[in-house]
């Protein structure tokens, strides 16, 4: 049987490790054991000594994408009852998603819910040159994480929310607080897909089609699937929607806030 997997979406710093810790400590039982897949290209957090220091909870460090569907499809099932997939913060995201869908359909883990960790305080501080990115993890997001809310006044909060509802985004919504935890980790696992994305869905293209026995097209008509806009490319290869890369605007975001925890 496949083991359930959460994909991690988020930029460096919006705190995937602490929303990791905070399940894997108040959300999994004693006869679970979970599979932290995580790149070696991130940057050490607090949280990874947490993690690894779970009986419940080990990290598997993998190089790329290859390497780690190699360490996937090891895995033992009755042993890793989840696996909590970081995607590799330093690469595209578009790309990440993509290499994480050839890894699911190898058959060993299957989808449970995409969590997307969005860094409000960067998003508040640049919020042009961030807001794709956001829009693109609420498009892949079944549960959109709030975090690094510290310095942003609620009614930008309750905006971003806004934006997404008006939008008609089905995806749940969670308040992370300044510890990266969630009011009611347990949530997050429940295995419902509720993201706008049907990249990992299992759709036959004809239910696409508004088609019955008494609307009959009388042209000829394409039963391919339709590609996700985020994965779409050109004929030289290049996303037609691209996500932008955000980890500088995180970065200088930090570093303000650094300087003004020193100046309090």
């Amino acid at each position: 049987m496949s083991i359930p997997a959460y994909l991690i979406l988020g930029s460096p710093t919006s705190g995937r490790c602490g929303v990791c810790a905070d399940v894997i400590f108040k959300a999994l039982g004693d006869d679970d054991f979970c599979g932290v897949f995580i790149s070696k290209n991130e940057t050490p957090t607090e949280f990874d000594r947490k993690i690894a220091s779970a009986p419940i909870a080990g990290f598997v460090n993998y190089s790329d994408a290859e390497d780690a569907r190699a360490k996937i499809a090891g895995l033992d099932e009755s042993r890793f009852t989840h696996v909590f997939y970081i995607a590799d913060s330093t690469k595209n995201m578009a790309d990440e998603i993509e290499d994480f869908k050839k890894t699911v359909d190898c058959g060993k883990i299957r989808l449970a819910r995409i969590w997307s960790v969005l860094d409000c305080a960067t998003l508040a501080r640049y919020p042009n040159e961030c807001a794709p990115y956001a829009d693109a993890l609420a498009h892949f997001a079944d549960c959109m994480l709030l975090s690094r809310r510290t310095g942003v006044p609620n009614r930008e909060i309750g905006s971003i929310k806004s934006r997404y509802e008006k939008l008609c985004y089905p995806m749940k919504f969670e308040l992370v607080n300044k510890r990266f935890e969630v009011s009611n980790p347990i949530e997050l696992l429940i295995e419902e897909a509720r993201r706008i994305s049907m990249l990992f869905d299992d759709i036959d293209p004809v239910d696409d089609l508004d088609i019955d026995e008494n609307n009959i097209p009388d042209e000829p008509f394409n039963l391919e699937r339709k590609p996700d806009p985020y994965m779409q490319r050109a004929a030289n290869g290049m996303r037609l929607k691209p996500i932008p890369d955000i980890s500088e605007y995180a970065r200088e975001t930090r570093e303000f806030e650094r300087k003004n925890d020193e100046k309090i």
